[in-house]
């Protein structure tokens, strides 16, 4: 029999056993390939929801579903967080003492969210990475806010969602308008990027906007510390800001497991090949999502489309062919920008992020997405998907002539 373990039940490790379920249901049927999925959490989290939690009022209920009603038959879902990967012995050790053996790993093991790393943000800051129940405490603060400066800062980098600190200071600008109180509100956004966004191109959509709606940026800002007694955020160059509600990205890390087990890089994240996803140097495993360390963009998207590139390779795997398929590194991560639009952050490894427009069509389309995210896991939608995304993998054959050109 062949094992197939998939270790983390987010977004990326719910998807892919989804679709092993779908192409190997009768070899599991058969007794031939066992597949299993270890998650920490009973309910599943549809994480973008985060920011309308936090900005919009939205219950943090709407965006949570049962995790075992979401996943197909076929799949042995196991309520058992993970305590330890082991590529010598080729196994996983749960927290409640199982050990599960297994000839293809696939570790979707996601990134945590961690205020505690930097002095004082854990107590001076909310965010609304850690969770919607975290997030709701932004919107409480927000509805007894009436005047002062709200700062948006980027605590470290890379994050989850790299729109989002920008979405949220959209967001900002568009409630304190709605409340009517713009004009006593000061919104600063502190980054310690270059610009107002990473990507040039679309930092050039951005920078204006914010300059449009009075959000004031300071760029090459690097936090050190805040001190929560005296409400201030200060940067390792020595720049300080006061501020009376302090909303902050917290610096993330690799999973607690995958630093325990001691196979990821000194940030926790797994070591992985950009195109075939599989682990450096370890036969029949695989890393997808914001668990790996590859230069591409930690969202549920990147996780989606990484998935269908490594599920393809596993069934081929499990049933001795050779078709094996590489990730282009596609990313299409949407931003709010007020006003009911919004903008697509769209590139490839080998194409960077495009010239955007704000519209209405790419708000809708993105409000679209969170009506159809729990039927999509189950991997129903695909070919609307590829028509949405374009290309998004290639045969690995081209992956190879293009290292050796």
């Amino acid at each position: 029999m062949e094992h197939i373990v998939v270790v983390g039940s987010g977004d990326g490790g719910t998807f892919t056993a989804n679709l092993l379920a779908s192409e190997l249901g009768k070899e599991i049927r058969d007794g031939l390939v066992s597949l299993q999925l270890v998650g920490e959490h009973l309910e599943h989290p549809f994480q973008p929801g985060n920011l309308d939690i936090a900005f919009k009022g939205a219950a943090p209920r709407k965006y949570l579903r049962d995790e075992s009603r979401l996943l197909r038959k076929g799949v042995e879902f196991l309520h058992d967080p993970a305590a330890l990967i082991d590529f010598r012995q080729r196994m996983v050790s749960t927290k409640g003492g199982k050990i599960l053996p297994f000839d293809h790993l696939v570790i979707a093991t996601g990134a945590v969210a961690d205020p505690t790393i930097i002095p004082g943000l854990a107590q001076g800051a909310l965010n609304f990475h850690t969770g919607p129940e975290d997030s709701s405490k932004i919107w409480k603060a927000l509805q007894d806010f009436k005047e002062g400066t709200v700062v948006v800062a980027i605590a470290s980098a890379p994050h989850k969602c790299p729109p989002s600190p920008n979405e949220a200071a959209f967001m900002l600008d568009e409630f304190f308008r709605k409340k009517g109180i713009r004009e006593k509100v000061r919104i600063r956004f502190l980054t310690p990027y270059p610009r107002a966004y990473p990507a040039e191109r679309v930092s050039e959509v951005v920078a204006p906007m914010f300059d449009e709606k009075g959000i004031e940026v300071t760029t090459f800002f690097n936090v050190d510390k805040v001190d929560p007694e005296h409400k201030k955020i200060t940067s390792m160059e020595g720049e300080s800001f006061d501020y009376d509600l302090l909303i902050a990205i917290p610096p993330h890390h690799g999973a607690d497991v995958v630093v325990r087990s001691g196979i990821g890089d000194s940030d926790g994240y797994v070591p992985t090949d950009k195109g075939t996803m599989k682990v450096l140097g370890q036969p029949g495993v695989y890393a997808i999502g914001d668990a790996t360390n590859i230069p591409v963009s930690k969202s549920g998207v990147v996780a989606h489309l990484q998935s269908v590139v490594v599920a393809h390779n596993i069934v081929n795997e499990a049933r001795g062919t050779h078709d094996e398929l590489a990730y282009n590194g596609r990313i299409n991560c949407p931003m709010e920008v007020g006003a009911h639009r919004a903008i697509f952050v769209s590139a490839t490894y080998a194409s960077p992020p495009e010239d955007q427009s704000p519209s209405t069509i790419k708000y809708i389309e993105k409000r679209s997405f969170a009506m159809i995210y729990w039927r999509a896991l189950n991997g129903s939608l695909e070919r609307v998907f590829d028509m949405f995304f374009g290309p998004t993998r290639f045969p690995v054959e081209e992956l190879q002539e293009a290292k050796t050109a």
